[in-house]
């Protein structure tokens, strides 16, 4: 176990004389004996709070011996620890921030040996953040700036003029350098702001461990404020003064032991300063610190897990202490405003409270109540911090009892069904554990992460997430952002039914098993509970086992076959399921992670929605057959092109050669502008067109050119080049041998020049194609390797197979694909490219050369072909 003031030279076991000088050998050799020894203090069980101090106190004896070697004792100049160091609280590699304080009398002359001291000090490999200044500077900059004013709050002395650290004590700790009120409401937004950044969220994929909501820096600004306005320096002060009950001085210190622990073996792991905590080090700190796989959950999500959790009591607790502060700061000599609402509750100056503190022991079913409250009431600011203790005192009143009583089920079913306030209620009982505990089930879920890069959030925030998305869909104010979807909620009879699907569509993530299935079990029994029609529960559990078959069919198969939307309207059975399962399906995507939802999603969706919707209700508009759908679009891409003054000879001249293929496979938008395209380029090899397709980060690229081997091999190559993702190809060959390429893609930067050229350069050249092979792959990509899974079927009514790669992501994919299928002599007729975190799952349409189905021989050539590929 460390020592209380071990001396960084006995840990080097290093001899130094009172008068010897230290040198730069003799520091860097102490300091890295000293990280080496704090390491192996670290992995042998050492208390975290003991290490971190333990490392500032290495650093001061440094700093001290090095001053005293350049700065003589009569120089009027103080060394002075300020930040986190001035705490007295260092990481391996936290930032060593530090103010050279001068008296006036040297100000403008500063000692020569100061820049001989700070030169040292970086020699050694200490990297110090330094300012130098006056205490008037001080006093000055402080006012100006609170983060500066909040660096000298935790100024400690480290050596020099003992007497100028104390005049700039009196001067900015003592005469407040600012207003205390002022700096609470600055610190309170401030650190809104930073929450932002993170989503409002501390379920981050990859959170930061200091500046994400429930972090470290949540712990530091309550702090802060206890420091300016209670003079008290740490949590146990806030204990002494009544802040924290004992109990929550307890959380909380475990709290930050806990995220001490993380963020001092994530710097010995990164080998420097890293506060995020960045997926690629989350199993090595499962490890690390103790956890291991099991038959259900990895090591990993177990750390995950404990971490969300840990941020979560950080923030409620952050919250509290804020509030109690408002209270004493802010509203103090305001005078108290007491609203009754009811026999149990009243608003006191705008917050929720109970009338007395055994409300909840009395009246349990309250604590559903509370919520009731503020949805009915939205002009309340939320609940009192007393309340919220009482609150927490009581949750163990939420057991099998409650849970069965009528009125508290009747309470819940209330809250789900009211107009307004149905998400931010939810995320408010998440957030004081009464969700978990009225719905356990739920509360397992808390904290879960699934280990890839597809889902970027807990299975709780992710599921709170999508509950929000189905409540814009009802909001007016909301109704441009998604037209359909607006329109289509508006038709739900009863959207509590969607709510409850939302609740318990992930409910079972983390038990092994299909989720889907067994979320089914959870939610008939919350259904069964309260007193929820058959009928009702049927389209909760529908929608709960389905609630991935609309993304899965729209994502994977020919959304233009009519036996495709044949099965798909089968599984749906009624235009009323069409309609929960649609917007659960959006209200899903778009809270998975920030990238997943793009315009193209959004047009497969509503292509697939429209086309069930049709069939369902037998409208002549939906084609039974290809044949029949085929003939559908011709003719109305025939008369847009005829009403734009196009010329019917042409037109029909240009399509003679056109397969009926081609028309079911494209839109008549399609077909309208690229035949448009090719009437006004009829003789350009090759013609390349571009446009927008539904949002600024999705193209349609139109590509014709004389058909022969190496096309697709090439665009995809010419493609990745430019760091587009293939999300949809569909390739055609007319009787004429004019290969039509029709290409959706999406990415960060759509450089439509710098396209056109590079396909022009691959496209000449297509005997020689070489695929994208870039020399640096993301770090993500590199971790979550995947065996390849190729498995083929065949569609006997259009002669075509059907592959489906399941395989871990990465550049070059497609072209690599592209590759093999030029070398198998495979050809491609149509492809939807679905990439979902660091998994890809694509669909390839394909014949042979003499377009035909693949036999078994082909098939099983291709995917030995694949694999060896895939594989390198």
């Amino acid at each position: 176990m460390p020592q209380q003031n071990l001396s960084i030279w006995e840990v080097g076991n290093l001899v130094i004389s009172s008068d010897a000088e230290v040198t730069n050998e003799i520091c860097r050799e102490a300091l890295k004996q000293s990280q080496l020894y704090l390491q192996q203090q670290f992995d042998a069980g050492s208390p975290i709070e003991e290490l971190v101090y333990q490392r500032a106190s290495f650093v001061d004896e440094i700093l001290n011996q090095i001053w005293q070697q350049h700065i003589s004792d009569d120089t009027p100049v103080s060394l002075v620890a300020v930040g986190g160091y001035g705490r007295g609280e260092l990481h391996p590699y936290s930032d060593i921030d530090v103010l050279i304080l001068l008296d006036e009398s040297v100000s403008d002359a500063p000692p020569e040996s100061l820049s001989s001291f700070l030169t040292q000090l970086w020699d050694v490999g200490l990297e110090i953040g330094h300012s130098v200044r006056t205490i008037q500077e001080c006093r000055q900059q402080a006012e100006d700036d609170i983060t500066i004013a909040t660096n000298l709050l935790e100024a400690r002395l480290l050596c020099g003029a003992s007497e100028l650290f104390e005049s700039l004590q009196k001067l900015t700790v003592t005469n407040k350098t600012w207003d205390t009120r002022r700096f609470f409401e600055l610190k309170r937004q401030e650190q809104l702001d930073r929450h932002q950044r993170y989503n409002d969220t501390a379920n981050n994929l990859e959170p930061n461990i200091k500046e994400s909501p429930g972090g470290l820096r949540d712990i530091q600004v309550v702090n802060w404020v206890a420091q300016q306005h209670f003079d008290v320096k740490n949590l146990e002060g806030l204990r002494q003064k009544g802040f924290l009950a004992n109990s929550e001085y307890e959380t909380l210190q475990k709290a930050q032991n806990f995220l001490w622990t993380i963020r001092f073996a994530l710097h010995h792991l990164a080998g420097r300063k890293q506060e995020k905590l960045m997926i690629d080090f989350q199993r090595e700190l499962a490890k690390k610190l103790g956890y291991k796989d099991d038959d259900s959950r990895l090591a990993v999500e177990k750390f995950m897990k404990d971490y969300y959790r840990c941020a979560r009591s950080v923030r409620q607790m952050n919250s509290l202490l804020l509030q109690l502060f408002e209270e004493t700061i802010i509203l103090a000599d305001e005078p108290r405003e007491v609203k009754v609402i009811n026999r149990r509750f009243q608003s006191h100056n705008g917050y929720l409270e109970t009338i007395n503190p055994g409300i909840f022991a009395y009246y349990p079913y309250a604590l559903l109540e509370v919520f009731l409250i503020l949805q009915q009431n939205p002009e309340l600011k939320g609940v009192r911090a007393s309340t919220i203790r009482q609150i927490h005192a009581h949750l163990h009143l939420v057991d099998d009892s409650f849970r069965r009583d009528i009125k508290n089920r009747s309470l819940f079913m209330e809250i789900i069904r009211q107009p307004k306030g149905v998400t931010h209620e939810f995320r408010r009982m998440n957030e004081l554990g009464v969700l978990g505990a009225y719905l356990p089930e739920f509360g397992r879920v808390v904290g879960q992460m699934q280990h890839d890069l597809f889902h970027a959030y807990t299975v709780d925030e992710h599921t709170l997430f999508l509950v929000g998305n189905l409540r814009r869909f009802s909001c007016e104010e909301n109704r441009e952002e998604f037209p359909l979807c607006s329109e289509v909620f508006n038709q739900l009879p009863k959207p509590e039914i969607l709510y409850i699907a939302g609740i318990y569509h992930d409910i079972a993530k983390g038990r092994g098993g299909d989720h889907s299935v067994l979320g089914v079990v959870d939610a008939k029994a919350f259904c069964e509970r309260h007193n929820l029609s058959d009928y009702d529960t049927s389209i909760v559990t529908f929608l709960i086992r389905h609630h991935l078959a609309m993304s899965t069919t729209a994502q994977k198969s020919d959304l233009e076959d009519p036996t495709v939307i044949k099965k798909f309207a089968d599984l749906v059975e009624t235009t009323e399921r069409l309609n929960y399962l649609y917007l659960l399906t959006v209200a899903d995507i778009r809270a998975t992670n920030n990238n997943l939802w793009n315009g193209w999603r959004d047009s497969l969706l509503k292509q697939l929605y429209h086309s069930t919707h049709q069939w369902i209700e037998h409208t002549e508009a939906q084609a039974k057959s290809t044949r029949e759908k085929s003939y559908k679009k011709y003719q109305e891409a025939m008369q847009k092109l005829l009403a734009k003054g196009r010329i019917q000879e042409d037109i029909g001249k240009l399509w003679h050669a056109y397969d009926l293929d081609y028309f079911l496979r494209h839109s008549v938008d399609e077909l309208v502008w690229q035949s448009e395209q090719r009437l006004d380029h009829i003789d350009e090899d090759p013609l390349i067109a571009l446009r927008k397709h539904n949002d600024q980060q999705t193209l349609e690229i139109f590509i014709v050119t004389h058909d022969r081997a190496g096309i697709f091999a090439a665009i995809t190559a010419a493609l990745e080049q430019c760091q587009l993702n293939v999300l949809d190809a569909k390739i055609n060959v007319t009787n004429e041998h004019d290969a039509l390429n029709t290409f959706i893609v999406n990415g960060d930067r759509l450089d439509t020049r710098q396209i056109t050229r590079s396909l022009e350069k691959q496209l000449a050249n297509t005997s020689h194609v070489k695929p994208y092979s870039p020399t640096i792959t993301p770090r993500t990509m590199k971790l979550f390797k995947t065996q390849p899974n190729i498995e083929f079927e065949t569609n006997l009514q259009q002669n075509h197979t059907v592959m489906s790669l399941h395989t871990h992501d990465r550049p070059g994919l497609v072209s690599a694909i592209a590759q093999v299928f030029l070398a198998c002599k495979v050809q491609l007729i149509n492809a939807k490219i679905n990439t979902l975190g660091d998994q890809v799952e694509d669909i390839f349409f394909i014949t042979t050369a003499n377009e035909n189905a693949l036999d078994e021989l082909e098939e099983n050539a291709l995917k030995e072909q694949l694999l060896s590929s895939l594989s390198q």
